[in-house]
């Protein structure tokens, strides 16, 4: 337990006389003061994610645009704006919320197969540096839209490389069969023909290849088909976007070091991309493990086939075990002695997906009002939450050292209809 905490989290989680302590504070006191389930994330393990990036990247230094969607709280956003990142976004209510939170709309990238045409109008009045071009269809709309505005849109195209990697299936990004980028043959008739598009500017070349990647292999491949690619058809971009999608640890699986990862990719960016300006777009990295749900035991349930220890946090505040049949490591804050039994993990939802964890490991004597730790919860947990089975939504408190400050309040129960008409 000690060891997986260290390596997930640089020693900033760890148990002192028997109590998980994140950072400086003590994982029940949090819970006694704002209650569960609980969403808590380290500041200064997101501080360290950046700056273990920028240092293995360092060669090709990169521009950094946190992929908003992991974790769009703007006590984070303020966080990783002041650590001079930019942003990856795939709307305009992240748009929205990154102006508010005083991002340069010139470090935003603006991503997503399905921009409307209120939302490529305010990418344009707003300024932002590049719309990622998914689709034939979409560069026509902008080029449009650009000209009514008589401003000039400049974008990257995303190619679809039919790189395949090693992660779920609804996460994998980069294969052909899927609804993203634009195959080889479309976009080379695109720059082809780019003359003709009066109000567009392709400055670059854009690939994402999916999410939760663990190795280097799949971007060292799919960059080298698109330095064939560019030789065929010509084009040199004055921006290459290698899309984010790096991998964390959830257990002790085997992941590729980032220091030896981001130094492979640099290193063949900047030999055969010479000039080329990097984009790298990491979500899950940065804010993954900095994340972790906190929830009460309500019920320790035993049946014929199963024990099971019922929680306050279900799959409306953290679907992915539900969705993906993700793992995360559930840890008790409070270590206790005795016989270890096998127990399922679930929350009050009606449905069976409904579980945060299958066949974990706690001793006998775990029971009612006993707090559990969810870890790797600070990417796709709050994000991904909902008020199905009319529950209320998580609240969210950042620590920083011995410093807690709330991210977000607990919902009131007329949230549940305040926007309703009846």
């Amino acid at each position: 337990m000690e060891r997986y905490l260290e390596m997930i989290s640089n020693g900033l989680y760890r148990f002192v006389d028997g109590k998980l302590m994140i950072e400086g504070v003590d994982a029940e006191e949090i819970c006694e003061k704002f209650g569960t389930p609980l969403y808590v994330y380290s500041a200064n393990h997101i501080k360290t994610q950046i700056n273990k990036l920028r240092e293995a990247f360092h060669k090709s230094k990169p521009l950094i645009c946190y992929s908003m969607k992991a974790n769009g709280s703007m006590k984070i956003l303020g966080l990783i704006k002041n650590q001079g990142c930019g942003l990856d976004i795939v709307s305009q209510g992240e748009l929205f919320k990154a102006i508010k939170q005083g991002f340069s709309p010139k470090k935003i990238v603006f991503a997503g197969v399905g921009k409307t045409e209120q939302e490529i109008v305010a990418g344009l009045k707003t300024g932002i540096y590049l719309f990622t071009v998914e689709s034939v269809e979409e560069l026509k709309m902008i080029d449009r839209i650009a000209g009514k505005l008589k401003k000039i849109a400049n974008v990257s195209l995303r190619i679809n490389l039919d790189v395949d990697v090693d992660t779920h299936h609804y996460t994998k990004t980069g294969r052909k069969e899927t609804k993203f980028g634009m195959p080889e043959n479309q976009v080379a008739s695109i720059l082809t023909a780019r003359n003709n598009l009066r109000y567009i500017k392709i400055k670059g070349i854009q690939f994402h290849l999916g999410s939760n990647i663990k190795s280097s292999a799949p971007y060292l491949n799919a960059l080298n088909k698109l330095k064939n690619f560019l030789k065929e058809v010509n084009f040199c971009p004055s921006v290459i976007d290698i899309g984010g999608g790096f991998g964390i640890s959830y257990r002790n699986e085997e992941i590729e070091p980032i220091e030896h990862f981001g130094s492979k990719i640099a290193d063949y960016f900047i030999k055969n991309f010479s000039g080329v300006s990097m984009i790298i777009e990491p979500g899950r990295f940065i804010v993954g493990n900095a994340g972790i749900l906190l929830t009460r035991v309500i019920y320790k349930k035993q049946t014929n086939a199963k024990n099971f220890l019922i929680v306050d946090a279900g799959m409306n505040d953290l679907i992915r075990p539900a969705l993906y049949d993700s793992y995360h490591e559930i840890l008790p804050v409070s270590k206790k002695e005795g016989r270890y039994l096998s127990f399922d993990v679930v929350g009050p939802v009606c449905e069976t997906g409904d579980f945060l964890g299958k066949e974990r490991k706690f001793t006998e004597s775990i029971g009612s009002s006993d707090i559990l730790a969810v870890m790797g919860a600070g990417a796709y947990g709050f994000s991904m939450s909902s008020n199905y089975n009319g529950r209320l939504r998580a609240s969210e408190v950042m620590i920083s050292g011995k410093t807690i400050v709330c991210c977000r309040k607990r919902e009131k129960m007329s949230d549940l209809w305040k926007n309703e008409c009846w």
